[in-house]
C-alpha cells in the first residue's frame, strides 16, 4: 500500500496556480485517497486568498479533502521535538515543527517545496522523482 500524503501549502499553492505537473500528481493522489491536510495548511491557504471567490472556491474544494487533526498531547509532543530541534542547532518554524509532527505521528509523507523538513529526522518527503 502506497503512504498517505500530508499535502503542505507550498504545493497547494502551485497547484491552485495550475501547475501542470503539481495538478496531475495531486488529482492522481486524490483520486487514490492518499492525500490528507491539516488545519493549519488550510488556515495559511485562506489568509491568501485575494477575493472572496477564491475563498469561497477554497472552503468547498478542501471540504472534501481528509484532515490530520491536532489535540493538545500533540501541541505537547510539537513543542517537544521543536525544543530537540533547537538543541541540536536547527531552527525551524514552528507551523512545520507541527506538519512534520503530524505526518510522523500519523506515518504519512509531507509533499512540500519547504527545505525545512529534510531537517527533521523521521520525516519522510514524497520526493517528484520517484513518480
Amino acid at each position: 500500500m502506497k503512504d498517505n500524503i500530508l499535502v503542505d501549502t507550498s504545493v497547494w499553492i502551485e497547484y491552485f496556480r495550475n501547475k501542470r505537473e503539481i495538478v496531475e500528481i495531486i488529482d492522481d493522489m486524490l483520486l487514490h485517497n492518499r492525500v490528507y491536510i491539516t488545519g493549519l495548511i488550510i488556515a495559511e491557504l485562506l489568509q491568501g486568498v485575494k477575493t472572496e471567490k477564491e475563498r469561497a472556491m477554497l472552503e468547498r474544494y478542501i471540504d472534501s479533502i481528509p484532515t490530520v487533526s491536532c489535540d493538545n498531547k500533540d501541541w505537547i509532543g510539537v513543542g517537544k521535538l521543536s525544543f530537540k530541534l533547537r538543541r541540536d542547532g536547527k531552527t525551524i518554524p514552528l507551523s512545520d515543527v507541527l506538519i512534520a509532527y503530524l505526518s510522523i505521528k500519523n506515518n504519512m509523507m509531507i509533499f512540500s517545496f519547504d527545505k525545512h523538513f529534510k531537517m527533521i529526522d523521521d520525516v519522510k518527503l514524497f520526493d517528484l522523482t520517484t513518480i
